[in-house]
């Protein structure tokens, strides 16, 4: 019990620093962009800051916390800031991302993952207050710092930290999984396929931004980032609006599009406010069609698999069973199994059918375990359940029902005792993969007859006619 405390204590205290280096780091890139006599262009830490915490609230500890300010004040004195004015800054900065990580403590963990509209209504609201809440802080820095108003300071601050929590909070809230089970390696490279059309699109409109100039270009890279909100993700849309946003940032600190530099800031309030409020337009897209595809992968799932074990539907398995025969190479076998578990309507009149119905699920699962990523699996009904098996002869074929009838008998004696269902199974080949779908099935069907016939819980093996 001490071991695992120790653990913890010490990987919670490994988060926390790593925390402190990321906003030192963080805070270096930001004071990096500052211009003379101006507070930073892009300030990227709060925002990183607070989607790091926002995503995974259990980093939230004192220590944390602790670390964070440590990176804050660190970064602006060894800049050559003196300790009144990065105190002041980094107070300016921690009361933002403390007030915007309670802020967002209302609203829930799928939301925060920006999965439907509503999250971006969520997203603009609480990045709001948290831009606001270091407005009152940095105006207030403004007055004892640079002598200046209270409410030049709120506006200065409040329209930077909005543009940089709409730029960076998105990404990271979207930042897809390092975890390896989480991955899927198909859906990434096809997203990455599609990724290429709006970011060369992306990379015309910023040319046109610089060469062409204008306050009108703020907008420009808008066609590139609605393109990437209808053919990629959220995360790619994030990406693509983040690095638009900040290119537009530099391009109208350095004059190209038309805005002086005024006062502490290089770039005005009204083009900071505009580029968070144009960020929200692509982001709010994506999220659309995100949510879209969700409802209609659901609707499609709900057509295709049974309810209950998750199989294939008898039409969509003879479908894609079908389709599987078609485009087979000539000469290949191709096996049925047909599966009927023993004795299963005593089991929902002994013990109810909510002990059948999870019978049913585990005997699938149980199935799936021992089939390669080409079988198809479905129900037909009750508690018959049909396999189909591609590129496999009878031995083989009659080798994985024996080891699904062996692992559900296992199974059901550890479960359920002497009332647990067994199985028995009926399996078909065609050695050429010349007979069809429906033929292979009446075969295995005969089969499995023949394996309720001889007392149930055995594997009978028969070849189909062409």
């Amino acid at each position: 019990m001490f071991a695992v405390e120790k653990s913890t204590s010490t990987a919670a205290l490994r988060h926390s620093l790593l925390i402190g280096v990321i906003v030192f780091v963080a805070c270096l890139v930001g004071i990096l962009s500052r211009l003379p006599g101006t507070l930073a262009v892009f300030w990227p830490t709060n925002a990183l800051l607070l989607g790091l915490l926002v995503r995974a609230p259990r980093l939230a500890t004192v220590p944390m916390w602790v670390c964070a300010v440590g990176g804050y004040l660190a970064a602006d004195l060894v800049t050559g800031a003196s300790f009144e004015s990065a105190l002041w800054l980094g107070a300016s900065n921690m009361i933002g991302v403390v007030g915007g990580f309670y802020a967002f403590r209302w609203v829930g963990m799928e939301d925060r993952q920006l999965s439907s509209i509503r999250s971006v209504v969520y997203l603009v609201s609480m990045t709001m207050v948290a831009a606001a809440i270091t407005g009152c802080v940095g105006g207030a820095a403004n007055v004892v710092l640079f002598g200046g108003t209270w409410s030049a300071g709120w506006i200065l601050w409040f329209s930077g930290n909005l543009v940089n929590y709409m730029t960076i909070v998105p990404l990271v809230l979207t930042f897809p999984s390092l975890r390896q089970e989480d991955r899927d390696p198909e859906a990434s490279a096809r997203i990455l396929g599609l990724s290429v059309i709006p970011a060369v699109l992306l990379g015309v409109c910023i040319l046109l931004e610089w060469v062409i100039g204008g306050a009108g270009a703020i907008a420009f890279a808008m066609p590139a980032l609605v393109t990437a909100a209808l053919l990629t993700n959220v995360f790619v849309t994030s990406l693509m609006t983040a690095i638009s946003t900040v290119c537009t940032l530099v391009l109208t600190a350095d004059g190209h599009l038309g805005t002086a530099v005024e006062g502490l800031s290089a770039v005005s309030a009204s083009v900071r406010i505009g580029l968070a409020l144009l960020a929200t337009a692509p982001i709010a897209v994506a999220c659309v069609i995100y949510e879209r595809r969700r409802a209609l992968d659901a609707l499609t799932e709900a057509v295709m698999l049974d309810d209950l074990t998750g199989a294939l539907r008898r039409d969509e398995f003879m479908r894609k069973s079908t389709d599987a025969i078609e485009s087979l190479q000539s000469g290949l076998p191709v096996s049925v199994l047909m599966m009927d578990l023993d004795h299963f309507k005593k089991v929902n009149d002994t013990l109810g059918h909510r002990t059948g119905d999870t019978v049913l699920v585990a005997f699938a699962d149980q199935v799936r375990r021992h089939l390669d990523h080409t079988a198809l699996f479905a129900r037909l009904g009750g508690e018959e359940f049909v396999v189909l098996l591609i590129d496999t002869d009878l031995d083989e074929a009659t080798r994985t029902a024996e080891i699904i009838r062996e692992a559900q008998q296992e199974q059901s004696m550890t479960t359920l005792g002497e009332l647990g269902p067994t199985v028995s199974i009926g399996v078909a080949c065609s050695p050429n993969g010349d007979a069809d779908v429906a033929g292979m099935i009446d075969c295995a069907d005969e089969a499995l007859y023949l394996a309720k016939k001889f007392d149930r819980n055995c594997t009978v093996s028969l070849t189909a006619r062409s």
